[in-house]
């Protein structure tokens, strides 16, 4: 028996997703304004680009996304910053890969890290799950992006050294005019399940991004809840120099109640093992590339498409 405590976070947890998946609808003129441009279809090798991603250094990440951007003949740029220091990390320097979209301010940020984590013996985990999904998310976006009339210009971007403390995103954000971003879109975990997990702030009917995604998922009827807390990643280096930021994740249902109930519950009387199972694979051996589905990084993929579109088409 769940205790009663438990229960009532539990509540919340489906009230706070019926709120956020069913009562939205998105705004007519933007739908008018996006609806001219079809989207290219998902692509059907997702799986064999991720595993490209299958490297044993971080530096050879970086390297088989340059391949993979110059495979698909999408221009990038490349943002230098220092790394961490030799004692944490022997790359003296990380690496941001930016690929750019239109034109006109302020702009629209999406993005998401490319590292994977060491792991305690030293090796580097596959990091499949955190965050190589979320690359061939992001890849695809691209690809639908260029191909579409955007109002104002779209960055995407790969941020290197997420995992030793956002330091590619902290970078980016110091590079930049902050009245100039529009908005800040993460993509990370988003390798399998059926539901978007999608905050901070997900759940206060005034955040305008909130109702963005709301919509979104509205319009492709997918489940999604909005948290208050999410985890730390990308989107709190933006977050801290005031640009409206959203941090998206794609996971099994259950998974996705339990970790609002994590983040925003009174953790007191939690069962044991009542931890979702997603933070038993990232950081450690089992983020491994058969946790991919392929219909998860479909749905990322519709969902963050529509809302970079959503965005773009707001007045200027």
């Amino acid at each position: 028996m769940v205790p009663r405590r438990v229960d009532r976070l539990l509540v919340l947890g489906v009230a706070a997703l019926i709120c956020a998946g069913g009562g939205t609808v998105v705004d007519g003129e933007l739908a008018a304004q996006t609806a001219g441009n079809a989207l290219p279809a998902p692509a059907d090798d997702v799986i064999e680009v991720a595993r490209r991603f299958l490297q044993p250094s971080n530096d050879l990440r970086v390297a088989a996304l340059e391949a993979e951007l110059r495979r698909r003949d999408l221009p990038y740029t490349v943002q230098d910053f220092p790394g961490p220091g030799a004692d944490r990390d022997p790359r003296p320097r990380g690496r941001n890969l930016v690929v750019s979209f239109g034109s006109g301010a302020p702009e629209v940020i999406v993005g998401g890290h490319l590292d994977a984590v060491r792991l305690r013996d030293g090796s580097l985990g596959d990091g499949m799950v955190d965050n190589a999904a979320g690359v061939v998310v992001l890849l695809q976006v691209a690809e639908a992006l260029r191909t579409l009339r955007l109002q104002r210009r779209v960055r995407v971007v790969f941020f290197d050294m997420e995992e030793l403390g956002l330091l590619g995103s902290r970078a980016f954000v110091q590079a930049v005019e902050p009245d100039q971003v529009a908005a800040m879109v993460n993509v990370d975990i988003v390798a399998y399940g059926d539901t978007l997990l999608f905050g901070p702030g997900g759940s206060s009917p005034d955040n305008p991004l909130a109702r963005v995604v709301q919509g979104v998922c509205a319009r492709h009827a997918i489940p999604c809840i909005g948290t208050p807390r999410m985890p730390p990643s990308d989107d709190r280096s933006f977050e801290g120099a005031s640009i409206p930021a959203v941090s998206l994740g794609v996971l099994p249902a259950e998974d996705a109640h339990r970790i609002w109930i994590l983040l925003n519950g009174d953790r007191d009387g939690l069962p044991e093992g009542f931890a979702p199972e997603i933070m038993r694979i990232i950081h450690t051996e089992r983020d491994t590339i058969d946790k991919l589905e392929p219909d998860a990084l479909t749905r990322a993929y519709r969902i963050v498409t529509g809302i970079v579109r959503e965005l773009d088409a707001r007045p200027q």
